[in-house]
C-alpha cells in the first residue's frame, strides 16, 4: 500500500489574511483619503474662539482654508463648512465684501456657490449645492445631482432659512426666517414660506 503523498492546501485556506496594520492602513486609507487637513485645522482653531468675538481673526482661519472672501467680510461664528469636490475651494466657494455670517450657518458647496457683497446670512441658515434625485419607492435617494447657487448684492437671508441647489437669488431680496428657497427669486423680492413665494404686497 503507498504512503499518502504531501496534502496540497486549498485556495482557501492557501490564503493569507492581512495583518492587522495591513487591515488599519486600508481603513485609514478609506476613511482619511480625502481629508482635507487645513480644513480640520483651521476649523479647530476658529472654534476656540468665542462666539460673536474675534471677527476678523476668525475670517482669516476661514481665508486660509483657501476660500475666496472679499474685504470686510465677518463670521461671528465658524460656518460648517461640507464640500465633496476634490480640487481647490476657492474654485467652489466665493464669498463677496462686507458680507455678516452668522452662526450655526451650513455652507455646502459639492457646486459653485457665490454670494455677492453686503450679504447677510442670519444664525442658521442653510445653503446646498447638491441632493439627490428622487428614485423609485425601493431606493428613495437616486443619483447624486448638483445645481449651483446664486446670491447676488445687498441679500438679506433670515434665521433658519434653507437655500436649495439651482437657486438664484436677485440683487436686495430678502429671505425671510424659516422659508425654503428652491427656486429663483427676483430682484428686489420678498420671499416667506415652504416654498418660499413673495410676499403680495398691501
Amino acid at each position: 500500500m503507498s504512503e499518502p503523498g504531501p496534502q496540497v492546501p486549498d485556495q482557501d485556506s492557501a490564503k493569507v489574511k492581512p495583518s492587522l496594520r495591513a487591515r488599519l492602513k486600508d481603513v485609514w486609507g478609506l476613511e482619511f483619503a480625502n481629508l482635507r487637513w487645513r480644513l480640520l485645522v483651521c476649523t479647530l482653531l476658529a472654534r476656540l474662539l468665542p462666539e460673536g468675538r474675534a471677527t476678523e481673526l476668525r475670517t482669516e482661519f476661514v481665508r486660509a482654508i483657501g476660500i475666496h472672501i472679499g474685504k470686510g467680510t465677518r463670521f461671528l461664528s465658524m460656518p460648517k463648512i461640507q464640500c465633496s469636490y476634490s480640487g481647490p475651494l476657492g474654485e467652489r466657494l466665493k464669498i463677496g465684501t462686507q458680507c455678516v455670517i452668522g452662526a450655526r450657518v451650513i455652507l455646502e458647496f459639492g457646486d459653485v456657490l457665490t454670494i455677492g457683497d453686503r450679504v447677510s446670512l442670519a444664525d442658521g441658515v442653510v445653503i446646498l449645492t447638491t441632493t439627490h434625485q428622487l428614485g423609485p419607492k425601493e431606493h428613495r435617494a437616486g443619483p447624486i445631482v448638483r445645481n449651483p447657487v446664486s446670491i447676488g448684492n445687498d441679500v438679506e437671508i433670515g434665521a433658519d432659512a434653507i437655500i436649495l441647489p439651482g437657486a438664484k437669488i436677485g440683487d436686495a431680496a430678502r429671505v425671510l426666517p424659516n422659508s425654503v428657497v428652491n427656486a429663483s427669486v427676483a430682484p428686489g423680492a420678498t420671499v416667506s414660506g415652504i416654498p418660499a413665494r413673495p410676499l403680495r404686497s398691501s
